[in-house]
């Protein structure tokens, strides 16, 4: 199995946070964990998720745009499947879709019906690269060619909550709308807009993967190092770390879950323009 990050061009890393491939020489069924929004271009093979209820299979040429996920789903990969990957902001969000992220949440949608005319052939040009560098040079020139200042955006708002989020600190909403001159219901119709979910969701979603992530990059082996703030009990930890994660923390721990321990490895040996993706 072979997972590679690459940083993309230094006008794009504040909205395309990082690129990624994936390649699979054998047939692998694994769990993905609620993620924030996503670009894929599957290259080779096929990979299925039932996110949307079912199992539905993309095969190459699939260039998919993934919305943020409130919950784990399958996934499966044919043997030789291979996929680049573009992790996207809330920014990013606005400004290359244009459009309430709320709408796309846990669904996945035809890139080309995302996207301008104008910008289908860069888009198909990554399917025509000869290999991992040029892929990403082209995926450049795709992302730039979507920025746009179409829709009016508070970016202070969205830096705001981004660093509410990624603090691993357990911080409750209170400590957001203290941060922010807004109301509890602009706050929330703003974080549907730019973040796809509530701020009570984001915040019980963060908080789920704040914990995997310690998990896999402490090297833990007592679940209960990390259950000590934020949750009522044991009880409470393992329901949500369940929901967001698809396992409990005892099987995260025991498990191999070659995906996400690679994900999780990988992404860190990069600089991440928005601490966003490195944490989700």
């Amino acid at each position: 199995m072979e997972f590679a990050y690459y940083e993309p061009c230094a006008p794009l890393q504040k909205l395309v946070s990082s690129y990624y491939f994936v390649s699979l020489p054998f047939e692998i069924a694994d769990i993905m964990r609620a993620e924030i929004a996503n670009v894929r271009f599957v290259l080779n093979g096929a990979v299925s998720s039932d996110l949307m209820g079912e199992m539905v299979p993309f095969s190459r040429p699939s260039a998919i745009l993934c919305g943020s996920t409130q919950r784990w789903s399958n996934i499966h990969f044919t043997a030789g499947a291979s996929v680049f990957g573009a992790a996207i902001t809330p920014l990013g969000w606005c400004k290359l879709f244009g459009y309430s992220a709320e709408e796309a949440a846990d669904r996945i949608l035809p890139l080309a019906d995302n996207i301008p005319a104008t910008s289908r052939a860069l888009m198909d040009a990554v399917f025509g690269a000869s290999g991992q560098k040029e892929a990403v040079a082209a995926a450049d020139k795709f992302f730039m060619s979507l920025v746009s200042d179409r829709w009016r955006i508070r970016e202070d708002f969205i830096e705001q909550v981004t660093k509410w989020i990624v603090d691993p600190e357990p911080n409750e909403i209170e400590h957001l709308l203290n941060n922010v001159d807004l109301s509890h219901r602009q706050v929330d119709r703003l974080c549907k807009a730019y973040f796809g979910a509530s701020p009570k969701k984001l915040h019980r979603k963060f908080r789920a993967l704040h914990a995997a992530n310690r998990l896999a990059w402490d090297d833990l082996t007592d679940w209960r190092e990390i259950a000590r703030t934020g949750y009522y009990d044991q009880a409470h930890f393992i329901r949500e770390f369940k929901e967001f994660n698809g396992r409990t923390p005892q099987d995260f721990i025991d498990g191999p879950h070659i995906l996400v321990r690679m994900t999780l490895a990988e992404r860190r040996k990069i600089n991440h323009g928005s601490p966003f993706s490195l944490v989700g």
